[in-house]
């Protein structure tokens, strides 16, 4: 309960300086003499429209369903009336209220003085009865998940998942607007066929480019077993203990309608604990890792946003944002509390840029720490560029993982969850990894029957890994495949099949036809 109590705690404080919705406005981005809103209207959507309503089936997915109310929406409000009526805030509204995933259709429009934000309502109340086949693995769950529980927009989940690595019963409760708008709050527990986790967090972060404050406090213990692999097999099994825990505030310089410059401090708890397993070598004697982080960073979020459809999803609109944005933290660890002295350096960026009937984006990571010499490092880059001309979608992707002394439980594969769709699982270990992914996309037919839309995909994937275990392995592979795009879901939009042939044989000398069908996008 103590813990508990400091999330509420961190809260209050939080709360303090919450301020109304028009408050969270990005200075001078409205002309001064810019009209004020006068009214703001809410037309709020159910999952299925009257017409469609008229099949019965539909009519019973309504009356079950909950709308989202009106108080929800409101809340997420970036203005109010009688403010300045400033377009770059009610588009930003309108990518807020999308990325809750609550809603399948989101309009937020000025019309003269008055503003209309219009919402169609995402089906949320899920049965998880899944069954998924990823590098060779077949893996299934059986839960219920409700994303909006009474039109509130709380998450409550109750989940059994049987997947490659371990077995998890697990419930999570989320709430968006815990007590105050914009506070986040979530909880979670999950019973491991290897040990056990949960997590607490209570956050009121930067939700638009004109917030000033933000502040943060995450918790989470998990025990479990980090397995290595070498050659495709399983050579070692340890037990691994983890508790974390991190309280950071946040502080914006300035912000305006290009974007927002910010300032971050905090500090870090990060305890890892490694011990012999059922099989294989023990761990490396020098465990456990303790280190007690105080942190400084700054960040950039830049603002240039697009909006496209059928470019990851199908008949659904996407939010991509151009603009150069990065993040840079410097943390410092000595020894205090039995820590280890270090000091770790984490760096984000992106940045994107329109292209002749498309776009492209690209990413840069880096993480690791100084501690006598350069330890756990991980760099990473990946280049996307997408070619959208209906009913065609072209995707490019490049994507470069390298690491330099890692962690001992921690390992690069190179397999069908790196990209590789005709490999298995583990398939090859090592210390990097570059992967290249091409992908011709054609949607054949939208919205059928309400409830789902088509398309058909050919693919070519080609990857190299490097380090050790396993050394340097290039791979290879060919395929089609079929994607389902559910318009009336809140997650799990974009159903999966694949079929891919390797081209090249992995440690094992597999080649030869892998089928693989999931929800989400393979790289």
């Amino acid at each position: 309960m103590g813990r508990l109590g400091i999330l509420v705690l961190l809260g209050a404080l939080a709360a303090r300086h919450a301020v109304p919705a028009s408050e969270g406005a990005a200075p001078g981005a409205a002309p001064p003499d810019a009209p004020r809103i006068e009214s703001i209207e809410f037309r709020r959507g159910d999952v299925f429209s009257e017409s469609e309503a008229s099949f019965w089936p539909f009519a019973a997915a309504n009356a079950i369903h909950a709308v989202t109310r009106e108080s929800f929406v409101q809340r997420e409000l970036l203005f109010a009336v009688g403010d300045p009526l400033d377009p770059a805030l009610l588009a930003e509204t309108e990518r807020n209220l999308r990325a809750t995933k609550l809603f399948r259709n989101v309009s937020v429009r000025a019309e003269g003085t008055k503003v209309v934000v219009a919402t169609e309502d995402a089906w949320t109340l899920l049965p998880r009865v899944a069954i998924s086949r990823k590098a060779g693995v077949t893996e299934w769950s059986l839960g219920l998940e409700e994303g909006n529980l009474l039109g509130t927009g709380r998450e409550l989940s109750f989940l059994y998942d049987d997947s490659a690595e371990r077995t998890s019963r697990a419930v999570e409760l989320t709430d968006r607007q815990f007590i105050w708008p914009h506070t986040r709050f979530q909880v979670g527990y999950s019973n491991l066929s290897d040990g056990e986790s949960y997590q607490l967090a209570l956050s009121r972060p930067f939700y638009a480019v004109g917030v000033e404050e933000a502040a943060g406090i995450e918790m989470h213990h998990l025990e479990t077993k980090a397995k290595t692999y070498a050659g495709g097999d399983e050579v070692a099994e340890w037990k691994r203990r983890e508790r974390f825990l991190r309280l950071e505030g946040g502080k914006a310089l300035r912000s305006g309608e290009a974007g927002a410059t910010r300032l971050t401090a905090g500090l870090e708890w990060d305890e890892v604990t490694l011990s012999p397993g059922d099989f294989g070598a023990p761990p490396p004697p020098d465990e456990p890792r303790r280190f007690l982080w105080l942190f400084a960073g700054a960040e950039r979020l830049g603002s240039d946003w697009i909006e496209r459809r059928q470019v990851e999803q199908l008949d659904r609109d996407e939010d991509f944002n151009l603009a150069p944005s990065g993040r840079l933290e410097l943390g410092v660890s000595t020894s205090v509390f039995s820590a280890e002295n270090a000091l770790r350096l984490r760096a984000t960026g992106s940045v994107g840029t329109l292209l002749p009937e498309g776009f492209a984006l690209l990413r840069l990571g880096v993480d690791g720490r100084l501690q006598g010499g350069v330890q756990d490092a991980k760099v990473s880059a990946e280049a996307r560029g997408y070619r959208l001309r209906f009913p065609w979608t072209f995707i490019a992707r490049v994507g470069v993982l390298a690491g330099w002394r890692l962690d001992p439980e921690t390992q690069v594969y190179l397999d069908g969850l790196a990209g590789l769709r005709g490999y298995y699982l583990h398939a090859v270990a090592g210390e990097g990894r570059a992967v290249g992914n091409v992908e011709v996309r054609y949607f054949l037919f939208s919205n059928v029957l309400s409830l789902f839309s088509i398309g058909g995909a050919a693919f070519a994937d080609a990857g190299l890994s490097w380090g050790e275990p396993d050394g340097t392995w290039d791979l290879a592979d060919l395929g089609v495949g079929l994607r389902i795009g559910l318009t009336r879901a809140s997650t799990n939009t974009l159903l999966r099949v694949d079929v891919a042939r390797a081209l090249r044989p992995d440690p094992q000398g597999r080649t030869g036809w892998l089928v693989s069908f999931s929800s989400g996008s393979a790289f």
